[in-house]
């Protein structure tokens, strides 16, 4: 399969995912009184994921963004690898709460990129999957005051 087929089916696949992001968001609640719902940050996110996906789209059409060569197989396997990772964070939210599925994400995209870890490797990408959710509860959480989705043990 060429690499232009592939990406527009991938930004399409992106569109659709935005799409679905947004519709949801919007079943948390964009607002809660007058400050920022639960639903907020994911449904600027979903946004923005549908509106780059239709940007690159429409340059892939019009042929303004020129791709190098054929995927690999190794390639393509990190693609469908990392499909599967943001689908097992968009189901483990709800259960485990937004923060510590973030965590998890990190870790598990950054096993589906390197697979093969070193000691130095391993040690960024877990100071950055503990960090993130910790930077990101008092961002918003803290000083932004947007509730976040919470799972079943209140994390």
């Amino acid at each position: 399969m060429h690499t232009k087929t592939i990406d527009r089916m991938f930004a399409a696949c992106l569109l659709v995912f935005g799409a679905y992001v947004v519709w949801n968001a919007l079943a948390y609640g964009y607002t809660r009184g007058a400050s920022p719902g639960p639903g907020f940050f994911p449904f600027w996110v979903g946004l923005a994921l549908m509106v780059l996906s239709a940007v690159n789209i429409l340059r892939s059409v019009r042929g303004t963004e020129v791709l190098g060569a054929e995927f690999d197989l190794a390639g393509l396997y990190k693609t469908l690898g990392l499909v599967a990772t943001i689908a097992a964070f968009i189901m483990m939210a709800p259960i485990v709460g937004m923060l510590p599925g973030s965590g998890l994400f990190i870790l598990a995209t950054a096993f589906v990129i390197r697979p093969r870890w070193n000691l130095a490797f391993a040690s960024r990408i877990i100071a950055i999957a503990v960090g993130f959710p910790i930077f990101c509860h008092f961002l918003f959480g803290v000083y932004l005051r947007v509730p976040l989705v919470e799972g079943v043990l209140g994390l």
